[in-house]
């Protein structure tokens, strides 16, 4: 059915009410949204249609919210989706929409909807931390030439000439990933590194990063390890999975130095990845995590053939779903092998969290003392990062995050051949940054 576009107190009042009545006649689970609210659930008690004069009024309430809004017209009527246009509260137009979540087409709004009222609630968290700055660009919207998730609300603060990048993580939905917050710390750092490019009259000084309270622990262990010289960091918290009320807290990311990690004995040298039985062989991964072990100087030739040791140390509670490599070189220094076969925006993060936690293993002797490396002295060098992935599937803001680390953090980048199931050969090993230390004394190190 295509858009109706008369208008409701300029011709047929009664035409926008039969096209709710058509709605709701057709649907299965009906909801009412508009922007930056959470949906409310349509029932026969909780949902009322009146014709006033020239007006047709809806009205919507759940146990905590109510709903009042004039119809103005009708924007869209096709089956399972009704778009009315309404004034809302001092004569602004606004758009409402009736939609089915029972058809599958349906589904996107729903989460639309919550990401909406997530976006505002944002913007008003920003308004209330930062009441001397501009709020601008505020946006949800994906876009995928600049990796911009739409899960992640961005904005931009400027005051005269400086400004601050903005990101923001939504409360942990049910039958998701815990992951938000750390994820957004990569899509923050991207944005940051974009609006330095788009505003080069604005010293944008850094980010600020909003992320619920109880899920801010690995975030806050990767704003540590990001050099304070290129950027500046702010990380807030908001109780209660909302932070659309006043509850917002700033923390310190210094305050999180314990890691939820643990290192069993290693009694052998092909440590289990724990969730090896979730793949379907051939895996492509597991795959190249074979072919790796057993050509592993081909990646890199100071590294010693044996012992190589798989997903150590665990991630207490953690299902990281890749897969990592431990070894050493001839000199002893350990080295971290994170290992991708398609491309992965958040790469380079989550090798910091693996690295993170063999340096925290290292730096008590507990390899040594768990039987780790039999014979080998380990050196006491912070340890190497090597991201191993085919050269062409490396994403293209690996290296715009790589340029927020610390320097004294040693990755690099292998780029292995698109043939390497038959042949393993670097291919691509970009130089690794020789930027000057911003640390002054051994204290500050990671």
């Amino acid at each position: 059915m295509q858009p109706a576009p008369g208008k409701a107190p300029g011709g047929d009042p009664p035409e926008a009410s039969l096209a709710i009545e058509r709605f709701l006649i057709a649907s299965k689970k009906p909801v009412l949204m508009e922007a930056g609210e959470k949906p409310f659930a349509v029932s026969r008690e909780t949902f009322v249609v009146t014709l006033r004069g020239n007006w047709v009024v809806i009205e919507c309430w759940d146990a905590r919210r109510n709903l009042s809004r004039r119809v103005t017209g009708i924007k869209l009527e096709k089956p399972g989706r009704l778009e009315l246009e309404v004034e809302r509260f001092g004569q602004k137009d606004g758009t409402l929409t009736l939609a089915d979540l029972a058809r599958g087409s349906n589904q996107h709004l729903a989460k639309k909807g919550e990401r909406l009222k997530y976006r505002e609630q944002f913007r008003e968290s920003l308004y209330r931390q930062f009441p001397d700055w501009r709020v601008s660009a505020v946006s949800a919207e994906q876009d995928l030439h600049n990796s911009f998730s739409p899960g992640y609300p961005r904005a931009f603060l400027r005051r005269g000439n400086t400004g601050l990048a903005a990101i923001g993580a939504p409360a942990v939905e049910e039958g998701t990933s815990k992951g938000n917050a750390e994820a957004a710390l990569s899509f923050g750092l991207i944005w940051l590194d974009y609006l330095r490019r788009r505003e080069p009259r604005v010293a944008v000084e850094g980010l600020v990063l909003l992320v619920p309270a109880g899920h801010e622990h690995a975030l806050c262990q990767r704003v540590r390890l990001l050099n304070e010289n290129v950027a500046k960091y702010a990380v807030f918290v908001h109780e209660g999975g909302s932070i659309g009320q006043p509850n917002e807290q700033q923390v310190d990311p210094n305050d999180y130095t314990n890691l939820d990690t643990r290192l069993e004995a290693g009694t052998q040298e092909r440590t289990r990845f724990s969730s090896r039985e979730h793949f379907s062989p051939p895996d492509a991964e597991v795959v190249l995590e074979s072919k790796i072990r057993a050509n592993i100087e081909e990646i890199d030739a100071t590294l010693l053939p044996n012992p190589v040791y798989g997903q150590i140390p665990h991630f207490a509670g953690a299902d990281r779903g890749r897969m990592d490599l431990l070894a050493v070189d001839r000199d002893g220094r350990l080295a971290v092998l994170e290992l991708k076969v398609d491309q992965d925006i958040h790469l380079p993060l989550q090798a910091l969290d693996y690295w993170m936690r063999v340096k925290w293993h290292l730096d008590r002797g507990e390899f040594a003392a768990r039987g780790f490396f039999p014979g080998i002295t380990l050196s006491n060098e912070l340890p190497r990062i090597l991201l191993v992935a085919p050269a062409m599937e490396f994403h293209p803001t690996n290296e715009t995050v790589l340029r927020y680390l610390k320097p004294e953090i040693p990755i690099e980048r292998m780029g292995i051949g698109i043939e390497w199931r038959r042949e393993l050969k670097v291919v691509y090993r970009p130089p690794v940054s020789l930027w000057p230390s911003p640390f002054s004394d051994k204290s500050s190190k990671p």
